[in-house]
């Protein structure tokens, strides 16, 4: 479904819905990282004339920097198009000019932005993955357009599986998402929405980068990283029935060492590139600036969408067979194709003189995932595995026309059901890793919701979801959603959420079949049919307002009771001979709890300065210790300097508590700051140039501590450039 608002011309009633809807858009505050307001002459314009108020997403002016913005449109938070401020639960958004100004290429580079995210290591790969409220990656939903952007039965999402570049927005929604999203969205959902294809347009960016001293080729000013990424799309025909578009993306990492003449690298070396296509096709008659009352169906589009990603990573290490340490390597080869297809339109049928719009929209995904992994020991080969998961999946949607009760009760009413069917296969020189040879899952969902507009300020949105999956059988999740909004005497707006939902998630097939031999390194981790699918209960309660025209405040707060958590058991490990058994299991029970807090502050008109901090707190009831990996504290401090009309500064400082690595000895891994500079100077309209300095300060793990993991990165310097037309 597009991100831009889709309405046709309103007969009284439904005009004074909309009405009533256009008094509850607040001038739109900051959450996290971009807000801004809508126009109140519009929005007076709009009352007057009984239409809709445009929303204006953020964009480029023809100097490349950025445009007045309003507030962008978001389909996350209710399955629909709302205005950012007019959500009714929290929702983060990341927006397309702050990944260019940041020049984050990567989903794991674009998350490093939002202060109540936090990123680990995937452990025993190349990437990361995602942590949020608590929740591991398994359980936190990633979504391209709404669609999965992984099999659900591997492992945790590696966020840096995916290049930016054809990215609109990042949409983030915390906490229990199961009503709207299914099985793994109890932690959340993170939903890329792709940019709309527009007039011919085209771009190239490349960049090089260096790591000093830690390059592995010895030389300080080598090109450690080398990025290059370019697109061109438009019009294929004279009408503008059919667009489409291409992209590309290469993104080449060398790695670090920290002993030229030894074996081991502190950080592998990775290759990766990613393709995509797509085509759009919208008939005749169905433009939406041309609707026709008459038509049965009006602002109907279809696309088909294409892409092709491959990574080739390698690792060097040493591994201790007595009485000497063995050179291994790893080289692992990962190719993901994915193909999805989708259409919506809008229905428009005439009774007593009334008009009744539905909108339909339905999608298909399938996604292929191969690894093939080399395992060598002094150079011979010691193991080979390869991995296969697929996805196959549809969905459809169906939003009903405006119930209208009355002019202080309004029903927006969603119905929508899944079908998706994964499947596994892994084997190890050949022979099968998986503990039964047929490892599949059917699962089928159905969801409604009512989205409940009671008067000028409140809100209510309620949902359910019914998941039957053929292993687990039937499980219902369901979440209620509150919305207010209060205009002070100044006129400022001010908005509280609060929202109690259930969560749940069926254990992927990796929990419950894989066996992670690593024998070769001392232990296996087995799978275990009889886990049991995690559930929870999210509560949720925010705070949004303006406390003066130049600040803006965001306070949110969370509490998640979990059980039958499915973790590995690190301190009842079984041995068979001198290899450790670790099994996954359901423990008894887990809370999460914790906040954030948000300032944004215009100073003027070239600067703005934005302050995070997020606190959290977790609690195992089994080994009554804290959970592993989730620090307290983490801060973010954010300048925007626009120095002039062609130089922008954007200094980033990080923070991150101590965090619990093992609870057998209660090991921490140390806190850190982290410093980020990037300057952005625009020479002509179409090119700019720019630089960065990660890591100022040079903090980096210490890698004679098995318990530090602080970054990994050194400092690093970086030059880039990219061409517009």
């Amino acid at each position: 479904m597009s991100i831009l608002a889709l309405y046709l011309p309103l007969t009284p009633a439904e005009s004074q819905t909309q009405v009533s809807l256009l008094r509850r858009r607040p001038l739109a505050i900051s959450v996290a990282m971009a807000l801004s307001v809508i126009s109140p002459i519009s929005a007076q314009a709009a009352i007057q004339n009984g239409t809709e108020p445009e929303y204006e997403s953020e964009i480029n002016n023809d100097t490349g920097t950025p445009s007045t913005q309003l507030d962008p449109i978001v389909v996350t938070a209710t399955r629909s198009e709302r205005a950012l401020s007019d959500a009714p639960v929290p929702l983060k958004v990341i927006s397309r000019q702050e990944l260019e100004d940041n020049h984050a290429h990567t989903l794991k580079e674009a998350l490093a932005l939002l202060p109540s995210i936090y990123l680990r290591e995937v452990h025993g790969k190349t990437g990361y993955e995602v942590s949020m409220q608590g929740f591991t990656g398994d359980q936190v939903l990633v979504l391209i357009d709404g669609l999965p952007i992984t099999a659900s039965t591997g492992s945790t999402v590696n966020l840096n599986q995916y290049m930016n570049m054809d990215i609109e927005q990042i949409e983030v929604v915390q906490g229990a998402a199961s009503a709207q999203f299914g099985s793994a969205a109890m932690g959340g959902v993170i939903n890329i929405i792709t940019k709309p294809i527009d007039s011919a347009t085209g771009h190239i960016t490349t960049e090089v980068a260096t790591n000093g001293e830690q390059n592995p080729s010895g030389n300080t000013i080598d090109a450690n990283k080398r990025y290059v990424e370019a697109s061109i799309e438009g019009a294929l025909d004279k009408e503008q029935r059919f667009h489409a578009r291409l992209s590309g993306s290469y993104l080449d990492n060398d790695g670090l060492s920290l002993d030229h003449d030894a074996w081991p690298r502190l950080k592998d070396a990775s290759e990766q590139y990613q393709i995509n296509t797509r085509l759009s096709y919208r008939p005749e008659g169905s433009d939406r600036l041309k609707n026709n009352d008459d038509r049965l169906f009006n602002e109907t589009q279809y696309w088909l969408e294409a892409s092709h990603y491959n990574e080739e990573d390698v690792s060097r290490f040493n591994y201790y067979v007595a009485p000497r340490y063995l050179e291994q390597q790893r080289e692992e080869s990962i190719t993901k194709q994915r193909l999805s297809i989708g259409g919506n339109t809008q229905i428009t049928l005439h009774a007593d003189d009334r008009r009744k719009v539905y909108r339909v929209s339905a999608q298909a995904l399938h996604e292929e995932y191969e690894s093939d992994s080399i395992t060598s020991t002094q150079q011979a080969i010691t193991s080979a595995r390869n991995t296969n998961i697929s996805t196959t999946l549809a969905q459809a949607q169906l939003d009903l026309p405006d119930l209208v009760l009355s002019d202080k009760h309004t029903h927006l009413i969603q119905v929508g059901g899944q079908v998706q069917q994964d499947n596994l296969s892994q084997t190890k020189n050949q022979v099968s890793e998986l503990i039964t040879d047929d490892v599949s899952r059917d699962v089928a969902d159905l969801y409604i919701q009512d989205d409940w507009l009671i008067g000028e300020n409140w809100e209510v949105l309620s949902g359910i979801r019914y998941q039957n999956d053929q292993d687990f059988g039937g499980h219902t999740a369901p979440k209620v959603s509150l919305k207010y909004n209060h205009l002070d005497a100044s006129g400022r707006d001010h908005i509280f959420r609060t929202s109690i939902g259930g969560g749940y998630r069926v254990p992927n097939l990796r929990e419950r079949y894989y066996v992670f031999d690593h024998s070769n390194l001392g232990y296996k981790v087995m799978g275990n049919p009889d886990l049991q699918p995690e559930t929870s209960t999210s509560y949720q309660v925010g705070y949004q307002g303006q406390l003066s025209d130049a600040i803006n405040l965001t306070i949110n707060g969370f509490y998640n009771d979990i059980d039958n958590l499915i973790q590995t058991d690190e301190n009842n490990a079984r041995f068979e001979g001198n290899i450790a058994i670790y099994e996954f299991m359901n423990v008894d029970s887990a809370q999460t709890y914790g906040g954030d807090i948000g300032l944004d502050w215009q100073i003027d008109d070239d600067v703005n300065l934005q302050a995070n901090y997020a606190y959290l707190h977790t609690h195992n009831n089994v080994t009554d210790t804290e959970l592993t990996y989730k620090p307290n504290h983490k801060v973010m401090l954010a300048l925007d300097y626009q120095l002039s009309d062609k130089l922008q500064l954007i200094p980033r400082l990080n923070y991150e508590s101590e965090q619990l690595v093992t609870t057998s000895d209660e090991a921490y891994s140390p806190s850190w700051w982290t410093l980020d500079s990037k300057i952005n100077y625009n020479a002509t309209e179409r090119f700019n140039v720019y630089a960065a300095i990660n890591n100022i300060f040079d903090v980096q793990r210490d890698i004679t501590d098995i318990s530090d993991y602080r970054p990994i990165d050194n400092r690093e310097w970086l030059l880039g450039a990219s061409y517009r037309w």
